[in-house]
């Protein structure tokens, strides 16, 4: 453990450089203590203006997910520039995050910053940063299935989904059939954007908010005021739901179809009812 001494010259170095907290100290000890040397290690390595770095806009990177047993997670990671996005080195890091999210042993954003994608800030010279994670365990028999879109598989994804889907026992968590269901809805959802699961998670000031403004526009155009409940109630079903909530949809890849009814039917074939639990999608940037 460093003295009390040393320790104020590793807080001196990281607020002067920007470099990480064990960058510091490991710069701190190979100099001997010697602060002005540390300082010229950091600055060797490219991690003295990780603080000028830090300010500079973060607009492309990729969106990876990983799968680990009965969990799995999706991440966020930003760079300034498509051209390190593509890189070994920025893909192999945002693959290695993924996976310690999905297992469980990503303790923070923060702490996740510090540890991966400092260094390779150092490294590459260019800023970045974990924006977000998600991660989804199982509770009981079910599947956990993750998608990100590629039209070439040289460039990382920019957008990208989570699911999670409960099943009547494990025989079923484990069918074909179960992981056909998630892959339509993983689609689905990337395709489609919804933001919400059911109408239950739609805020009521947003339902008002909508109401509102149809309100309007159906008196500016001159319906009869008693006909406007009416039809706002269809409006906020068609345009409204119907967009935004998931088990409201219907399917992209087939306009026949809904997405509760697709549920339905992978029910019926496996004895036992499907559920979506929850979801999450990422777009880079948003």
């Amino acid at each position: 453990m460093p003295t009390i001494d040393s320790t104020q010259l590793i807080k001196d170095l990281r607020e002067k450089t920007g470099a990480g907290m064990m960058d510091c100290k490991r710069a701190l000890d190979e100099a001997k203590g010697v602060y002005d040397e540390a300082l010229t290690i950091l600055r060797k390595k490219g991690m003295a203006d990780a603080a000028k770095k830090s300010a500079r806009a973060t607009k492309e990177g990729a969106v990876v997910f990983q799968i680990d047993g009965k969990a799995g997670a999706i991440v966020e990671v930003n760079s300034e520039t498509d051209f390190v996005a593509k890189g070994a080195d920025f893909q192999s890091m945002v693959k290695t995050v993924a996976a310690k999210a999905a297992a469980g042993t990503l303790k923070s954003i923060e702490i996740a910053n510090e540890e991966f994608v400092k260094p390779l800030v150092g490294k590459l010279g260019e800023n970045m940063a974990l924006r977000r994670c998600d991660r989804f365990e199982l509770k009981g028999a079910g599947l956990i299935a993750g998608y990100a879109h590629q039209t070439d598989l040289a460039v990382p994804a920019k957008r990208g989904a989570l699911v999670e889907l409960s099943a009547p026992n494990e025989a079923a968590a484990s069918s074909p059939e179960l992981a056909e269901l998630a892959k339509d809805l993983l689609l689905q959802i990337v395709g489609a954007s919804p933001k919400y699961l059911t109408r239950a998670e739609v805020p009521a000031a947003e339902i008002e908010k909508e109401k509102e403004i149809h309100t309007e526009i159906l008196r500016k155009e001159g319906k009869p005021e008693a006909s406007i409940p009416k039809i706002i109630e269809g409006k906020i079903n068609k345009l409204f739901y119907q967009q935004w909530v998931l088990l409201d949809q219907v399917l992209q890849r087939d306009n026949k179809l809904t997405v509760p009814g697709l549920i339905k039917a992978t029910s019926d074939k496996l004895g036992g009812e499907v559920k979506v639990v929850r979801f999450v999608r990422y777009q880079l940037g948003e």
